[in-house]
């Protein structure tokens, strides 16, 4: 229908008559949601339809809710290309366009929420831009290992922008734009500014998991074995190769949601979203970091040959990531030198010799005999305890890691014959509280810790430091509360970066900035 035949149809009572028009379908559509939502979607597309030809301004509010709602109801509905909806004096047929740049097929989601008809809470900023389409955010299953190894058990979500055009023929042609790429769209035969809300994902992430995230980070400490099943490396979007992994870890009593109000603030710079996609990695912390560091170089190399499968080989290899606290010293464990003759120094004889379960020797075997996986090539270690922490050391810390249960199968190491066969840094290792719990391996003067910190690094490896001092200027004298400036130092670093912040110093503004800065410089180096 052309826009002569609205004008013919609505009089003269030019863009204000319109946009009550226009109103009114949206609130009669509103209406039918529940009790004929298929009635419904073809009056929100009508709606959208009155507001794309009438090219006023004004209306652009009422098309951007249109727009959201039927593509909401259309998503929901599992509705296929060519379906029809029919009014009295109207007929549609819906299309999904997924060709060209920057655009999501359809069939890469599930379903879709209206940022507009979202809870906007749990995060501290929000990072939005206003223009045409519907903010919106897509939610995506597991699809099976095959297809996405690393989407979490529950799915994942991604922000994108719907934009709606009309044909003479009457077909309604839905176009969703991935927004961490672009920013604009033609619209009403010019470039606009897309409508983009890029914290609508972490508002998701925020209310699916606010619920049972306290209750996961201390049980995930004191009774490891019952999140063991969840360990692993996640991808909240979908998988693509055009972009960089970004790994992050975090610390002890903790998950992977401390790190959204950061990186949706990292994620605010446009240069930095199109280069970079975010991988959290969540591990149960009251486990030995043993088992814990194992199981992220597992999950590493795992997503290097993932990669190389979807032809991103090249992403793969310039992996960055992003320790806090004992995150840190899992990051620690897959960027030094750890192989075969680092395990000489400890003992005489192979790993596959120890008196111990095949767990644990599996284990070792990750860390020492399998090679470091080389896409890592710059890490950033935030609060970490490189050398442990005098917190550990008290009474408080003596009580929390008896509190600490993990199976004896796990842990146990038969010390008296394992000494046997150990060199003399073998058995002050071994000899020194075996990693029994991850508490005990944070603890002040851990051999343990030692010996990892006084490896080198990988050569290909460039790292930074960033610490908190509360804000009291005294480095070198300086601690974030828990970690002392003293452990937390290593030499060598390309940066080190004093935040006036406690130990959760990733959350620090200043921090967010620099790990801003650190990734800029990391696409400068290499040429993207």
């Amino acid at each position: 229908m052309k826009l002569s035949t609205f004008r013919k149809e609505l009089g003269e009572g030019e863009a204000l008559q319109l946009y009550d028009v226009v109103h009114q379908n949206i609130l009669s559509a509103r209406g039918y949601e529940k009790r004929d939502p298929e009635r419904a979607i073809a009056i929100y597309l009508h709606a959208a339809e009155l507001a794309w030809r009438s090219r006023e301004e004004a209306l652009i509010p009422l098309y951007n809710h249109a727009v959201g709602q039927s593509a909401d109801l259309l998503l929901s509905r599992r509705v296929r290309q060519g379906a029809r909806f029919t009014l009295a004096h109207r007929e549609y047929t819906v299309r999904y366009d997924g060709a060209g740049e920057n655009i999501f097929p359809v069939a890469d989601f599930d379903d879709l929420i209206p940022v507009d008809c979202m809870q906007r809470s749990g995060i501290r900023s929000e990072v939005s831009q206003e223009g045409v389409g519907a903010a919106m955010v897509a939610l995506h299953g597991t699809m099976g290992e095959k297809e996405n190894p690393f989407v979490s058990p529950v799915g994942g979500d991604f922000n994108l922008t719907a934009l709606l055009a009309f044909t003479e023929s009457g077909e309604a042609v839905f176009r969703f734009y991935d927004v961490t790429k672009c920013h604009s769209a033609k619209f009403w035969g010019r470039e606009r500014d897309l409508n983009i809300n890029l914290t609508a994902a972490y508002y998701m992430v925020a209310e699916r998991k606010s619920s049972g995230a306290g209750a996961s980070k201390i049980m995930g400490v004191f009774r490891p074995m019952r999140y063991s099943g969840r360990m692993g490396l996640y991808l909240e979007p979908r998988f693509d190769p055009d972009k960089i992994p970004l790994i992050l870890v975090h610390g002890l009593v903790s998950s992977p949601m401390t790190w959204a109000d950061p990186m949706n603030e990292i994620m605010a710079d446009p240069r930095i979203r199109a280069n970079y996609q975010g991988y959290t990695y969540y591990y149960p912390t009251g486990f030995p970091t043993r088992m814990t560091g194992a199981k992220l170089k597992e999950d590493l190399l795992r997503l290097e040959a993932y990669a190389k499968s979807r032809g991103a080989s090249d992403r793969a290899d310039k992996m960055v990531i992003f320790g806090h606290s004992m995150g840190g010293l899992l990051t620690s464990m897959n960027v030094r030198v750890l192989d075969e003759s680092s395990w000489s120094r400890i003992s005489n004889e192979p790993i596959d010799a120890l008196p111990t379960s095949d767990v644990i020797k599996d284990d070792y075997k990750m860390i020492f005999e399998v090679d470091q996986p080389k896409g890592l090539k710059r890490a950033v270690f935030i609060a970490t305890p490189h050398r442990g922490s005098n917190k550990a050391n008290t009474w408080y810390g003596g009580f929390v890691a008896k509190l600490i249960e993990i199976p004896t199968n796990l842990v146990q190491l038969n010390l008296v014959a394992m000494t046997q066969s150990m060199t003399d840094l073998g058995k002050t290792l071994f000899n020194s509280e075996a990693p029994v719990n991850s508490m005990k391996t944070l603890r002040e003067g851990n051999p343990v810790l030692q010996f990892v910190v006084d490896r080198p690094m990988e050569p290909y490896v460039t790292y930074h430091s960033i610490m908190g001092d509360r804000g009291k200027g005294d480095t070198p004298n300086s601690s974030d509360g828990i970690v002392p400036y003293s452990s937390s130092h290593i030499d060598g670093a390309e940066s080190e970066l004093i935040v006036p912040s406690g130990h959760s110093a990733h959350r620090d503004p200043a921090a967010v900035k620099e790990m801003q800065r650190i990734l800029l410089e990391h696409l400068d180096k290499n040429g993207l």
